[in-house]
């Protein structure tokens, strides 16, 4: 048996990628997003998401924007000007102790309230740039979850040889957070927090198109496997993620008719998180 949760990425980052999202949802084969609380976008999209019925889970963000709590209560988390360090600075300094724990706990347990006053229960937990598997977050983070009564979270642990060329330095991003997921996966398994048995779309990442992701499910594990995918509509400012045309062929990648047939085909049985025995 087959079973694919389709994960949209940073729904509510801002109103184009929350569009994007919602599209393909309506309209295509995503079946589950994550929910980012500190963008431009969050407030509405959480209500739209209620209102739709998407699937949501929550995007936890340590490393992009400003922070739910206030600074001076996790200074730790924050440089100079209040925001957050971006990805591969708090990563070190989290690698390096510079992070205090009651500090993660206590923006962990901010954005847990934030979403279940604006959305409800989320279906899962997630990290933006997969901060929730480092070793320092994932032990701070599992016991919140089993405090809210939250299932499920991603395990982004994935075949480090994709059937397509993918750059040096990709590559070596997969395997570094492959590895931390794995050990992510047993502290997971030991506290009774759902995972889906596998995972692809770190790969997909700036080389989406329909022929990859027919490839990817033509090659579907048996068992619950997710997909992390990152439509959207394209903005001229903002991050070079938001202005790279790479948003717009997800979009149409995952509205593309032919595939429930072949989904059909490969027996494969769309589901979300919140389907997770």
């Amino acid at each position: 048996m087959r079973r694919l949760i389709i994960n949209a990425d940073d729904l509510g980052v801002h109103a184009a990628r929350s569009y994007g999202i919602f599209e393909a949802f309506e309209q295509g084969i995503v079946t589950s997003a994550s929910l980012i609380v500190n963008g431009s976008d969050s407030e509405h999209a959480a209500m739209r998401a209620r209102e739709n019925l998407l699937p949501t889970g929550l995007h936890i963000n340590l490393t992009n924007g400003s922070p739910c709590s206030s600074g001076k209560h996790i200074s730790t988390l924050v440089n100079r000007d209040g925001y957050f360090y971006e990805r591969s600075l708090l990563w070190t300094r989290l690698d390096q102790g510079e992070v205090e724990d009651t500090h993660i706990q206590r923006e962990l347990h901010a954005q847990i309230q934030w979403f279940f006053k604006q959305r409800g229960t989320p279906t899962h937990v997630d990290g933006h740039h997969h901060i929730h598997v480092h070793p320092r977050i994932t032990p701070t983070l599992v016991p919140l979850l089993q405090n809210y009564g939250i299932r499920a979270m991603r395990i982004p642990e994935e075949p480090l040889s994709p059937p397509w060329d993918i750059s040096p330095e990709q590559t070596q991003f997969i395997r570094h957070i492959t590895e931390n997921a794995q050990k992510a996966r047993l502290f997971c398994a030991a506290h009774s927090i759902e995972t889906p048995a596998s995972f692809r779309g770190m790969a997909l990442l700036g080389h989406a198109s329909i022929a990859h992701l027919r490839t990817i499910l033509k090659t579907l594990p048996e068992g619950t496997t997710e997909l992390m995918v990152h439509p959207g509509h394209c903005r001229s400012t903002g991050f070079p993620f938001d202005q790279d045309p790479q948003r717009e062929t997800e979009l149409q990648m995952l509205v593309n008719p032919t595939l429930p047939s072949l989904l059909s085909e490969r027996k494969i049985t769309l589901c979300s998180f919140a389907d997770l025995p």
